[in-house]
């Protein structure tokens, strides 16, 4: 099953895939997303390209598993974005994605600067990659 991705952020929303057999997530290009409307447009046109058979998207939640002030933003969206394309919108906690793909990208000598473009996707991907290990550990 085709699975996509997305983190939404107020300035860059990441986006990532995985292949058909959902076993492996790879970082997308991210979508500016200053303009929500725009943003969706343009998520849209990546989601009939791509052609998943799900969407998931990161819940910023706090380190005590209560919703961050952005989820209910990220709620919102959710909720347009599934009635857009018609297709399942999971939420699932982001919590920690963003600093283990920093630290990726930083493995892979990518600096500060040069993270400023891929650490949204790259997040995608991590939050991506988690669940489908999930999926698989919870099919064994």
């Amino acid at each position: 099953m085709k699975i996509l991705a997305v983190d939404y952020g107020l300035s860059r929303t990441g986006l990532a895939v995985s292949d058909i057999m959902g076993t492996i997530a790879t970082p997308l290009e991210h979508l500016p997303s200053r303009n929500e409307d725009k943003m969706l447009a343009a998520l849209l046109n990546v989601i009939s390209t791509v052609k998943p058979e799900k969407i998931i998207m990161g819940l910023p939640l706090r380190t005590d598993m209560r919703e961050s002030d952005m989820a209910e933003r990220v709620k919102a969206f959710a909720v347009r974005l599934k009635d857009e394309c018609g297709l399942e919108v999971e939420l699932l906690s982001e919590m920690y994605t963003t600093v283990i793909a920093s630290k990726l990208l930083h493995e892979n000598e990518k600096n500060s600067k040069k993270q400023r473009g891929l650490i949204d996707s790259a997040a995608a991907a991590v939050l991506l990659q988690s669940y489908l290990d999930k999926q698989k550990n919870n099919s064994l």
